[in-house]
């Protein structure tokens, strides 16, 4: 196993991305004779890409890729040549340039209607650990369990009871602790069946009061995250246990709340924002890592939700907007916003 499932895999529950992998093949040689002529050759793709009239979800992608290889590349080589401490002008210009290629990528966003299943799957091909072999091994090793999880019959709780149910048991295992893979994943199981009890209630939960659910939450994570750093769960199965246990709950979520609006009236305009909110946390939420450990039912829910989101005049209706604006604007601002964060 390479080091990275030992080091970059872990700190204190954040991902640190590896190097752009394969994922974005075809790969060129860059052969620089000075930091110069590398700042050159990533201004050559600039023009070039100012010259794309049109694109879409495939083209968009490969761009991106060749944007990141051909970025990599020249950061790494001025990086070496201290280009950045020796040559200000030239760094300024490499970070110019970077800045000037967002801009054009947020122009091209503009030339086709953006769909949701495109932020998705240009997301998947732009993931700098879709390919990483490892990281694929664990996934599948982990799979059957997360598959285990939907065998399980969620509570049959009232929302008073479910809040109750899920805060008690959140107290317990704090009190209690978690000291090895095995109390991990039976924490990661008995939680799921109390969250999807604790979604089932909610559209009834407006007003209530959950921050200490949530800080519990955080804190049991964290000590889970700590035992990985202390060696006593392997980092990789913390990381990768633990991302697709997030990324599950996000989903869950997001799909809850597609059905709510679908068959409850918003009961203000605060619920419905927050739905609104909780309902693209899987454009926003997901990041390139989590898009590596994607199940093929996590890939399904997730078409559900674009698939709902598209089509449904009672979520244009809810958001008091028109449905091609939730149909294309909207995605079109979540690539934006992606790209803006690369």
């Amino acid at each position: 196993m390479r080091l990275y499932f030992k080091k970059k895999w872990l700190y204190a529950g954040m991902l640190v991305a590896g190097t752009f992998a394969a994922s974005c093949s075809n790969k060129e040689d860059y052969n620089f004779e000075s930091s110069e002529q590398a700042v050159e050759r990533y201004d050559n793709y600039l023009r070039k890409l100012r010259q794309q009239e049109k694109s879409d979800g495939k083209a968009f992608a490969d761009d991106i890729c060749k944007w990141r290889e051909i970025s990599d590349t020249v950061f790494k080589y001025m990086y070496k040549d201290s280009a950045f401490s020796r040559k200000q002008d030239l760094g300024l210009r490499y970070y110019a340039i970077s800045d000037s290629i967002k801009r054009e990528f947020f122009r091209l966003t503009e030339t086709w209607k953006v769909t949701y299943d495109d932020v998705f799957n240009i997301k998947v091909r732009t993931s700098s650990w879709i390919e990483d072999q490892d990281l694929k091994e664990a996934v599948r090793e982990a799979t059957p369990f997360f598959e285990s999880l939907d065998k399980n019959q969620k509570y049959v709780f009232n929302k008073t009871a479910a809040i109750a149910k899920y805060r008690s048991f959140l107290e317990r295992t704090k009190i209690n602790g978690i000291s090895n893979k095995e109390e991990m994943l039976s924490f990661i199981k008995d939680e799921d069946m109390y969250y999807r009890t604790f979604l089932s209630h909610l559209y009834e939960m407006e007003n209530d009061r959950l921050s200490d659910i949530t800080k519990n939450t955080e804190d049991i994570c964290l000590t889970i995250f700590s035992l990985a750093k202390q060696g006593k769960i392997p980092a990789r199965d913390v990381m990768v246990y633990m991302c697709m246990r997030t990324t599950r709950r996000i989903l869950l979520n997001s799909s809850v709340c597609v059905n709510d609006i679908n068959n409850y009236k918003m009961k203000s305009k605060v619920q419905g924002n927050a739905y609104l909110w909780m309902i693209l946390q899987p454009y926003m939420g997901i990041d390139a890592f989590s898009i590596a450990t994607l199940t093929q039912k996590d890939k399904d829910e997730f078409h559900y939700i674009s698939e709902m989101l598209s089509n449904s005049n009672q979520f244009a209706q809810t958001f008091n907007i028109d449905l091609s604006v939730l149909r294309y604007l909207l995605p079109q601002q979540l690539l934006k916003m992606y790209i803006l964060n690369l």
